[in-house]
Formats: C-alpha cells, sequence, structure tokens
C-alpha cells in the first residue's frame, strides 16, 4: 500500500476525507491535516523524508508542493455538480434583470476546477473563467470580472474578499465529498502503479543483490540512481553515501572520458581497472539506450582475489619465488593497426575465465602476451603458473600437471593446483599426450581430474595456451584431440609476426637493446640507417632473434655508433635462415630498402646527384648503397 498524506487548506475538509479515506486500501494515510500555505512546501519535503509515497494538495498548496518534492501530487478539483450547483446559487445570488442572460465569473488556479464547457447552455448563464498563475493575482482578475460586467464571482476566501470590494455577489470555492472521493480514486490508481514498481524493485533488487557482480545505475549525466548490496559492501558504504553522487566521486581511477564516451556514444566500455573502496576491481560500463536516446548505463564490478588470501602455503611461495606475471598491456607497444585489435581482443578475452589460445611462431611474444591478460584480469595478483610441454616426457608432463598418483602430500601439488585462483600458461600445448588432453579439456570446462581420482572436481584456474603448430593438422593425424581443438580454437589469437607489423620493430629493438645495455654495461646506439635496416629485415626469429642481435652488438660492435653497414654484418653472422641481400641484382627486389633507392633513382630518372640531394647525402655514399643492393650501371639508371 502506499504511503499517502492528505494536506489541506482549509480545516473542515479534514472531516470529510477522514471519513472516506479507509474506504480504498491501496492507499495508507500518514496524515491528514489542514497546513498553512507558508508552510506547505516545508511540510511536503518532510513528509517525503520520511517514507511518504504521494500527497493530495488543492490550488496553490499542490502547485507549491509539486515544485518542492519528486513524489507524485493529486490535486483537489471541484467536481462538474459542485461547481454545476455553485453556479445557479451565484445566479440567485446576482438577481439579474428578468429575460438576461447572467454573467458569471470563476476565479482561481487552473487546477482548482474542471471544464465549464458546456455550463453556458445547461444552465443559462455567461459564464467566464478567469485563471491566475500567483495569488497577487487575484485582485486584478476580480477587477476585470468586474469590468466585464460579471454579476457575480466564486472563488477562495482572498476572491469573495475583492467582490465584496467591487459590489459583487460571490460564492466561495468549496470541495465537498464528492471533490474528496475524486481525488481519492485518483490516488488510489497512483498508488496502484506504486505498489507495483516497488514489487518490480523489489524483485530487481533481489536479483541484483543475488549476483556476483556490483552493479550501479548512472542516469545520463554520470549520477549513481541504483546500487546492489555488493556494491555497497565493496565500498564500505550505505545507500544514502552513493546514491545521488558522481559515480567519478564514488568509484576510484574511473576514467571520465570514457564514461562520457558511453554516455553520448552508446559504445560499451570493457575491463577498466578501478579501485572500490580499499579493493581493485574490474569495471564494464553498458549503456542503457531508449529508442535513439541513451538514458544513462550500468556499472558491473568484478572484484580480483589477494595473494594474500590464497588458501596454500605454498601457493604464496611459488609466488614469492616467481610464478608471477611481470608483463602489462601497457608496456605493449601496437603502432600497427592488426596488433591493436588483436590487444583489444586480448584485453576483452582478459575477463573472463574461459581459454585462450595464442597461436604465432616461434618469437613473437605469446608468452608476454599470456602474462598481460593475467595481469589485466581479476587474478593479476594471484599467481601465474608457467609450464612449457617441450622440456618433459609426456608422462612426466602429466604428472607435473595433475599431480602424482595416490600422492596426498602438500609438498606433491600439480602445477594446477598451483594455479587455483589465477592462471595456469602452457606453451607447445600440441606436445601433450592424448590422455593429458582430456584432463586439459576438463580443466577448461572448470573441472579438475587429478591423477589417482576418477572423480572431476570443480576448481578456479584461468587457462592460457600458446602453440606454434598447426593444431587442426595434428587433430586430421590423430594426435590432437578433436573435442578439445574445437574448444580452444573457438578462443584463437593469431599473433602476427614481426615481418606483418614492421612499423613496431623500432620500438621492440630499442626496448630489448636497453635491456641488454643496461644488464652488460655498455651503450649502443643505431644510426638511422640502421633502424631503417632493422625495419627491412623479415625477422624469421622474430623477439627471439632480435635478442640475439641486441647481445651481439652489446658486446661485439666495436663502436658505440653501429652504422646500417655494421649492423647487417652483425645481422648476417645470427641469421642462418634469411640472409642479407649483396650485390645480385636479381636479389634487389628481396630487400625493401633495394626497392626505395630503386623507385627513388627512377624518379630522378637515373640522377645520382639528384637522388643524393634528396637523401640528404653525398653521391659517394649513395654509389656505396646502390653497390650494397646490386643496383649498377647494368640497370639503366645511368645519370641522364
Amino acid at each position: 500500500m502506499a504511503k499517502a498524506a492528505i494536506l489541506m487548506p482549509y480545516p473542515d475538509l479534514k472531516d470529510i476525507f477522514d471519513a472516506l479515506i479507509h474506504n480504498y486500501p491501496r492507499l495508507t494515510p500518514m496524515t491528514v491535516e489542514y497546513v498553512q500555505t507558508d508552510l506547505i512546501a516545508e511540510k511536503a519535503v518532510r513528509l517525503e523524508q520520511e517514507g511518504c509515497e504521494l500527497i493530495i494538495a488543492r490550488g496553490l498548496q499542490a502547485r507549491l508542493v509539486r515544485s518542492a518534492v519528486e513524489i507524485p501530487v493529486i490535486e483537489m478539483r471541484a467536481s462538474t455538480q459542485e461547481l454545476e450547483t455553485l453556479v445557479l446559487e451565484l445566479k440567485q445570488k446576482s438577481r439579474p434583470v428578468p429575460g438576461e442572460t447572467p454573467r458569471l465569473g470563476i476565479i482561481g488556479f487552473f487546477n482548482m476546477f474542471h471544464s465549464t464547457e458546456r455550463f453556458n447552455s445547461l444552465l443559462d448563464v455567461d459564464l467566464r473563467v478567469y485563471t491566475a498563475t500567483e495569488i497577487d493575482q487575484y485582485n486584478m482578475l476580480v477587477n476585470q470580472a468586474d469590468i466585464d460586467g460579471c454579476l457575480g464571482v466564486i472563488g477562495g476566501e482572498f476572491v469573495l474578499k475583492q467582490a465584496a470590494e467591487h459590489g459583487l455577489a460571490s460564492c466561495f470555492l468549496s470541495m465537498g465529498e464528492e471533490s474528496a472521493r475524486e481525488a481519492l480514486e485518483s490516488a488510489s490508481l497512483v498508488g496502484y502503479s506504486i505498489d507495483l514498481n516497488k514489487r518490480s524493485t523489489a524483485e530487481i533488487n533481489a536479483m541484483l543483490d543475488n549476483t556476483t557482480y556490483a552493479l550501479a545505475q548512472v542516469d545520463e549525466a554520470g549520477t549513481i540512481r541504483l546500487a546492489n548490496r555488493l556494491f555497497y559492501e565493496m565500498l564500505g558504504k550505505t545507500p544514502n553515501e552513493i546514491i545521488g553522487k558522481e559515480a567519478g566521486e564514488i568509484v576510484g581511477d574511473l576514467s571520465p572520458n570514457e564514461l562520457k564516451e558511453a554516455l553520448q556514444t552508446g559504445r560499451e566500455i570493457d575491463a577498466s581497472v578501478v579501485s572500490l573502496g580499499h579493493r581493485t576491481a574490474l569495471m564494464s560500463i553498458m549503456p542503457v539506450q531508449v529508442e535513439e536516446h541513451i538514458s544513462g548505463a550500468i556499472l558491473t564490478f568484478q572484484e580480483s582475489q589477494r595473494v594474500t588470501e590464497m588458501d596454500s602455503t605454498l601457493r604464496k611461495e611459488a609466488a614469492r619465488q616467481g610464478q608471477v606475471a611481470r608483463y602489462n598491456f601497457d608496456q605493449i607497444f601496437a603502432e600497427n593497426p592488426e596488433f591493436q585489435h588483436i590487444i583489444s581482443q586480448l584485453k576483452r578475452l582478459s575477463r573472463y575465465p574461459a581459454p585462450v589460445l595464442l597461436k604465432g611462431e616461434s618469437g613473437t611474444g605469446k608468452g608476454m602476451l599470456a602474462e598481460c591478460i593475467h595481469n589485466y584480469s581479476l587474478r593479476w595478483d594471484s599467481v601465474f603458473v608457467t609450464l612449457d610441454c617441450s622440456i618433459s616426457h609426456p608422462d612426466d608432463l602429466d604428472e607435473k600437471l595433475f599431480g602424482r598418483y595416490n600422492s596426498r602430500k602438500d609438498a606433491d601439488l600439480s602445477a594446477v593446483e598451483l594455479a587455483r585462483g589465477g592462471t595456469l600458461y602452457l606453451r607447445q600445448v600440441e606436445l601433450l599426450s592424448l590422455e593429458t588432453q582430456y584432463k586439459i579439456l576438463q580443466l577448461a570446462r572448470g573441472r579438475y581430474l587429478g591423477n589417482g581420482s576418477n572423480l572431476a572436481i570443480p576448481i578456479d584456474v584461468k587457462l592460457i595456451l600458446s602453440t606454434e603448430a598447426n593444431l587442426q593438422q595434428k587433430m586430421q593425424e590423430g594426435t590432437f584431440r578433436r573435442d578439445l581443438y574445437y574448444a580452444l580454437n573457438a578462443l584463437r589469437i593469431e599473433i602476427p609476426p614481426l615481418r606483418n607489423r614492421r612499423e613496431d620493430i623500432p620500438f621492440w629493438f630499442n626496448t630489448i637493446l636497453s635491456q641488454r645495455s643496461r644488464t652488460l654495461g655498455r651503450q649502443i646506439h643505431l644510426s638511422p640507417d640502421a633502424v631503417q635496416a632493422l625495419v627491412s629485415f623479415d625477422w624469421p626469429g622474430n623477439l627471439d632473434q632480435m635478442s640475439s642481435l641486441c647481445d651481439r652488438l652489446v658486446l661485439l660492435a666495436e663502436k658505440r655508433n653501429v652504422s646500417e653497414e655494421v649492423l647487417l654484418q652483425h645481422l648476417q653472422a645470427i641469421s642462418s635462415e634469411q640472409t642479407i641481400p649483396e650485390a645480385d641484382p636479381h636479389e634487389t627486389f628481396l630487400n625493401t630498402r633495394a626497392r626505395e633507392l630503386l623507385e627513388l633513382l627512377d624518379r630522378c630518372h637515373g640522377s645520382r646527384e639528384k637522388a643524393a640531394a634528396e637523401l640528404g647525402i653525398s653521391k659517394t655514399t649513395l654509389w656505396r648503397r646502390m653497390k650494397k643492393y646490386g643496383i649498377a650501371r647494368d640497370l639503366s639508371l645511368e645519370e641522364k
């Protein structure tokens, strides 16, 4: 039942409402009382704070209440029958000339009476209606009625006082039982709607409070309007401390630009790391769109798990000994659009417990990206266990992963058990035996099947796997399980080699070179031409080959400033799969730098002088480059 208050401008209305209110079971009366107009707004605000859900009021008081509170306001109006009675009474009082239609007036706020359109024909009067927007207008309106030739007016106490001064007949615009019934009927319908809304809200809150996520609803301005129990608990605050506040005041590290973008464009925001009180959470923003308008958004928060809450001393020790992830996505440079998209996909996958398969050549950074996935997830401060499937016999590998048969010692905890609540990363997953692959399939489904046990138990482990092999071919050959292939292939991410993202090569080389220089205590710098040669090389060994080159340059380069020629010499020394092009015109087009130089010479019509000037080098240096790339006189590039 809706809690209702009835506020009246005249004491004589109280008895009428007291007698009727109990006939409306959808309304629970909080108060039925007379209130002076200058106190009505203050009274309404206090009632709203005490839980009042709707207010019945009249005329000016109703307008003042409506502007002071947000709850529904039902306006008392004089019923049509009551108005008709008053008009007939005023018609007699005004003593019209026999045979003439008397002109009468009704003065008041527009919300004090119903339509009077048919009164003239039914009651044989010329009825004028004068509506006020402010009480100070009553004197003017009574004066206007007098000028218009009205013999009498109907209105409130102030109107009657002014009418007497003008010598006009008057009748008090009272409200009786019928008006009270109409007001209560309207209030009862609104009360029914309030009850339905309360029931729906209670059901929604019950669902929200039983979710595993903290939730908050914000309006289009970013103000929090609703939240569930878990949200309050994570913050350690009450609803009064949160509702009505800007989301940025409550949620630490919340990017105002992200929230603004979601509310303005409707774009979903996934997996942003924020803080709620003293806790870290992963937040998503889901805009709420009504037709073409964004009316607000739902913020979803998932709390991370703490290393300090791990239930195994051995797992804590594993984390202390280095079973943790070091890399974050912030450290991954991606100017290449394809690689930027891959990073975006990996961030999205980080927030879910589903397994992720990283496919790519050796040295493309799969292990680094696996650590980034872990550190971007809710498990970022839990253990990260890595196991390379190539370093053990398949039988030993199964034991490392799932434990020894019939072992009950804590020291014999498996890699999967160590990774509980964290992440398990398996390199070269194609080398697992078919039996172990079945257990991995169960693990991907959230079930742990330890050695020596026929019972799979639930387990919380994020599974990341990587491979260089063609798993589809392995499946067709019968060495990789079909069901595991399809379980992993759904979330397979292809990591492109460096040759497919050349714009990222300088960053990675400088990053690795800086690390090696700090470790080995010798600084090395590359000339601009040497950097361009790096970009031109195909890097079949990817980051591994790049690391080897950095080690060689730091240790063996005779000069600290490495030229293109010196770089190519060292690159040739460590490159077995790909050689550096020599002076063979047929091999020229295998090298990007050579093609660029040929294109320049072609634009300059073979003029070495013009080409050297455009490059900002001497003709001698240009000739050395042409000789190195195999661009000679027999290519018809003589100066014109």
